[in-house]
């Protein structure tokens, strides 16, 4: 016999647990994991620091995909401030960093977990975890959900946030998008998002070495600065990292995204390339061509003595330029953006074709910068379901 729910939610990190803990006690609620241990992510969050969100968020400003109009009411909903004023009214205390990022003051992700499990337990919830979910389905009134057990979950509601592609050494899963395109919503392909960029040039002489720099992205086409930021850049073999180049990356996916590629695709030979790799192959091409970073160094006398000897800076030539080759990997991707449209969603983050689905945070075509815009995001979509749950 199916077990009934009245709702059930597909994967349980912080978001999922955020989620249960908000609706109607008086709802059933049952939260389904594919991993056995889905914590691993909220324990490393903020280096085990537990980061909550930050201090100073315009929606628009921090966040990227196809419509960042629709963040502006999301956000009256729930903001950075109202999941400031959660924690602390259940004995959280948050503290603010450099940047306005907003961190526990324990400094231990383990409080952070223990509250979220805590709250979902005396809110009338089930956590299964080791429940991979193979299938969902739309059964007249009800929603069937199927494990790789082969066990059947009836619910009114279903709640679906399985839409990671990146990270995948902590349990991420991009299962979400292949039942948001079962019933009809657009996908938008993933792409790496907050990661490192790999540079032509071999850099082993400076690897590890940090210094602060004035970042501009260059277009070859237009040869005007597609993202700009003053802040620490972090040198390696052969690549860069850093979070003034995470944030660079989405700018360089979201410039390529703008143009017409139609021409420039016809001239790329496909012929080895597997048809799940070619988006990527297209982007890598692309920044290959017609992607470098600008670096300009204002302080020669802060400057580590191996950069200013490996790039043979003066000042008089304090800036240098470096050519690009591709995006890091996907294990390295903080986040995945693209998935689903918005626009395809109601102001409560419900299926406009089937009502009754709901999806949330990385599932969704929003991605924000770093520095905790991401896990805000997960509190807001979560809040914004719930209310209409």
């Amino acid at each position: 016999m199916n077990k009934k729910y009245d709702i059930i939610i597909i994967w349980a990190w912080a978001a999922g647990l955020f989620t249960a803990i908000q609706a109607p006690k008086q709802y059933s609620k049952l939260i389904l994991e594919k991993w056995k241990n889905p914590w691993v992510k909220v324990l490393l969050s903020g280096w085990e620091r537990a980061n909550v969100s930050n201090i100073d968020i315009e929606p628009q400003r921090d966040y990227f995909g196809q419509n960042k109009k629709a963040l502006i009411s999301l956000f009256k909903q729930y903001n950075n401030y109202d999941i400031i004023s959660f924690f602390e009214e259940n004995g959280v205390k948050i503290i603010e960093e450099d940047r306005g990022r907003l961190i526990l003051e324990s400094w231990d992700s383990r409080e952070l977990l223990q509250l979220l499990m805590r709250k979902a337990q005396e809110n009338n919830t089930k956590v299964q975890c080791d429940q991979s979910v193979v299938d969902v389905k739309k059964v007249w009134d009800f929603f069937e959900v199927i494990t790789i057990q082969n066990e059947k979950y009836l619910a009114s509601k279903v709640v679906i946030t399985s839409g990671w592609r990146s990270f995948s050494q902590v349990g991420t899963t991009w299962d979400g998008y292949v039942w948001a395109e079962q019933f009809w919503h657009t996908i938008i392909h993933p792409h790496r998002w907050l990661c490192g960029l790999v540079t032509k040039k071999d850099m082993s002489e400076i690897s590890w070495v940090s210094s602060d720099v004035h970042l501009e992205i260059i277009s070859q086409l237009s040869q005007k600065p597609l993202y700009s930021e003053l802040w620490p850049l972090l040198f390696t073999h052969f690549w860069v990292s850093g979070p003034i180049i995470f944030n660079g990356a989405v700018a360089i996916w979201e410039y390529i995204n703008s143009l017409d590629l139609s021409k420039f695709i016809q001239s790329i030979d496909f012929s080895k390339i597997p048809e799940s790799e070619r988006d990527d192959y297209i982007d890598r091409t692309f920044i290959k061509e017609h992607i470098s970073l600008k670096l300009s160094f204002s302080n020669l006398d802060t400057l580590p003595k191996r950069i200013i000897k490996f790039f043979d800076i003066s000042e008089e030539n304090n800036q240098i330029i470096l050519e690009l080759q591709d995006y890091r990997t996907w294990k390295e991707a903080k986040v995945t953006g693209g998935w689903i449209k918005i626009d395809e969603l109601t102001n409560h983050l419900e299926s406009k074709f089937i009502p009754g689905l709901y999806f949330a945070w990385e599932i969704l075509d929003i991605t924000g910068k770093t520095w905790w815009f991401n896990l805000q995001f997960a509190w807001t979509s979560w809040y914004v379901v719930w209310k209409n749950l």
